[in-house]
C-alpha cells in the first residue's frame, strides 16, 4: 500500500501538506502548464544527478521528483542502503534550482504516485527504455507521455561510494597484484547485471507467470519438460532440469524434466550421422509429445541448433519456451512464449535467464504443491 508522506517538500516554501498540494496541481493544470515527474532513489547526489534533473525541468514547467523511502530503497538496493535517509535526500533535492516539489513514496514502483500526480511528461535516464518501464502505461493512461534522456557517463551513487573506498585504501594494506586497482571495473560489471536483472524483472514479470502456469499445468497433466541450449547456455538446461527432478527449494515429488545436452553419445552419433544442428530436433523427434514444453535457450536467438530444436517442437505438438535477448531473431516467432531479456550483451543475459529460471523452479514449486 502507498503511503505518502503528510508533507510535500517545494523549492521556495518549505513543506507543503499534501492536501494543499493537490489542489496546487490543480490550478497548474487549468492555467496549461507543463508538470514534469521523475523518480528515483537518488542516494548521495551527485553531478550526474543534477545534469539529468536540469534537463527533465527544461521539458515543462514544473518538475516533481518522486523519492524512493528509505524501505523501498532497501527493499531495491539491499539492506546497506541508502546511505543517507529519506529527510536528508528530500531535503537536498528540494534545495536544487531545477526542483520544484519532492513527493516520498513507499512502493519500489512509482505507479501510484504517478496516478496523482498525472504528468505531462515523466522522465527516466537513458539506461531505461520505455518499453521496460511498468509505470509508462499508467503515464501513458493519464494522457501523458515518457521521455528518456541520456545520462553523463561516469557517474552513479554507487561510483561514488567505490571513490570514497578507494581513498581509505593504501597500498601496503591492499597489495601489489597483476590487475591494480580494478574495483571500478569489477563494480561497474556487477551494476550493469543489476540493472539488467531490474528491467527484466519489470518487462517479463507477467509473462514468467504465465510460462509458470503453463509448466505446472504441463506438469500436474503428466507431460515433461525438455531443454536445449549451447555452452553456458547448456549448463543453464541442465542446471534447470536438475531443479527440477530434484528440488529447487521445497521437498516434493521429483518432476520429470529432460536436458538435451547430456548424453554425449547421443550428442556425437547425431552431430556425426546427421549434423551438429540436429542434436537437439533428434532429440525432441525422439522423446517429444504433444502437451510436452520444450525451453529452448539462445542468447542470440539464433543457434541453428535451438531453432532446429524449437521447429520440431512446434511440428509435433510441443509448447515453446524460448529465452533469449532483445534483439529480434526466429526464435521471437517460434515460441509460444518467448522471455526476451532486455539487453543484447551475451553475459549480461545469460545471467538473467539464470535469474529467470529460478523464479520459474520457485513458481512451478508453488503451484504442485498447492495443488
Amino acid at each position: 500500500m502507498t503511503t505518502f508522506s503528510g508533507y510535500v517538500w517545494t523549492r521556495s516554501d518549505g513543506k507543503m501538506p499534501l492536501d494543499e498540494f493537490s489542489k496546487v496541481l490543480d490550478s497548474y493544470r487549468s492555467a496549461g502548464k507543463i508538470i514534469v515527474t521523475t523518480n528515483g532513489c537518488f542516494d548521495m547526489l551527485h553531478v550526474g544527478h543534477v545534469n539529468f534533473l536540469q534537463q527533465a525541468k527544461a521539458l515543462g514547467d514544473v518538475l516533481i521528483v518522486g523519492l524512493n523511502s528509505d524501505s523501498s530503497v532497501r527493499q531495491i538496493k539491499g539492506s546497506e542502503r541508502p546511505i543517507l535517509s529519506e529527510n536528508e535526500r528530500e531535503e537536498m533535492l528540494s534545495a536544487l534550482k531545477s526542483v520544484d516539489f519532492v513527493v516520498v513514496f513507499d512502493d519500489v514502483f512509482p505507479s501510484k504516485f504517478l496516478s496523482m500526480v498525472k504528468p505531462a511528461i515523466h522522465c527516466k535516464a537513458g539506461d531505461y527504455t520505455e518499453e521496460s518501464l511498468p509505470e509508462a502505461a499508467i503515464v501513458r493512461e493519464n494522457g501523458g507521455q515518457v521521455q528518456i534522456l541520456p545520462v553523463m557517463s561516469g557517474y552513479s551513487t554507487s561510483k561514488t561510494i567505490q571513490r570514497i573506498l578507494d581513498s581509505e585504501k593504501t597500498e601496503q594494506n591492499l597489495g601489489i597484484n597483476q590487475f591494480g586497482n580494478q574495483a571500478e571495473e569489477v563494480n561497474d560489471f556487477f551494476l550493469a547485471g543489476s540493472n539488467v536483472l531490474r528491467q527484466t524483472g519489470y518487462k517479463l514479470a507477467d509473462a514468467v507467470i504465465a510460462v509458470a502456469q503453463l509448466m505446472s499445468d504441463v506438469l500436474r497433466s503428466k507431460h515433461k519438460i525438455l531443454v536445449c541450449g549451447n555452452g553456458g547456455s547448456a549448463a543453464d538446461a541442465q542446471h534447470f532440469a536438475a531443479e527440477l527432478v530434484v528440488r529447487y527449494r521445497r521437498s516434493r515429488q521429483g518432476l520429470p524434466a529432460i536436458a538435451l545436452t547430456t548424453d554425449s553419445s547421443i550428442l556425437t552419433a547425431t552431430g556425426n550421422d546427421f549434423g551438429f544442428e540436429h542434436i537437439f530436433s533428434r532429440q525432441v523427434d525422439a522423446y517429444g509429445l504433444p502437451g510436452d514444453v520444450l525451453v529452448a535457450i539462445s542468447t542470440s536467438g539464433k543457434s541453428p541448433n535451438v531453432v532446429a530444436a524449437t521447429r520440431e517442437a512446434k511440428s509435433r505438438g510441443l509448447k515453446v519456451i524460448g529465452l533469449t535477448g532483445s534483439k529480434r531473431s526466429v526464435m521471437h516467432e517460434l515460441s509460444d512464449i518467448c522471455l526476451a531479456v532486455p539487453s543484447e550483451d551475451t553475459p549480461l543475459i545469460q545471467q538473467a535467464h539464470v535469474a529467470i529460471l529460478h523464479v520459474l523452479c520457485d513458481l512451478i514449486e508453488q503451484g504442485i504443491e498447492s495443488a
